[in-house]
């Protein structure tokens, strides 16, 4: 008897998942020992804004939300931001996880570090003369209006 292109085709797609699934479950495997390795050894750099910066790599090459898009998306509520007001914002809104991640302080003050050396941010003080940041708006892209966060 002579099969229709349909079951043709039906007899070839177990063999080709099959080969698929077993890709998938290589790169999974390759995935989890590169993003342990890379955690273990960035737990044991001496240098706490390098190890920071390797995890934020490990974040964004996993398809995790990095410092700098946490950080922008909290900033675009249109206010003047410190550092630590920021930090509670990503955590409120759940933009970030930072379990993974000794000293997240460290990774937001390099990230709005380089996102004022690039002219993202401008850095303007509170009313209590703490440093505090500021998205600097694109044009046609606006932010809103301000929302207060209590200190």
């Amino acid at each position: 008897m002579v099969k229709s292109p349909i079951t043709r085709t039906m007899d070839e797609m177990p063999g080709k998942l099959a080969g698929a699934t077993l890709v998938y479950k290589e790169s999974a495997k390759a995935i989890s020992e590169y993003t342990n390795a890379i955690r273990a050894l960035a737990q044991v750099c001496e240098d706490e804004e390098i190890r920071e910066e390797y995890l934020t790599k490990l974040d964004e090459v996993n398809g995790k939300q990095g410092f700098a898009d946490a950080v922008r998306s909290v900033m675009k509520l249109g206010n003047d931001y410190t550092p630590v007001q920021i930090k509670a914002l990503i955590t409120l809104f759940k933009k970030m996880d930072f379990s993974g991640y000794s000293n997240p302080m460290a990774s937001i003050h390099t990230t709005l570090r380089r996102m004022k050396q690039s002219g993202e941010v401008e850095e303007t003080r509170n009313e209590k003369g703490e440093k505090a940041y500021r998205l600097i708006a694109i044009r046609g892209r606006g932010y809103g209006p301000p929302m207060r966060i209590p200190d």
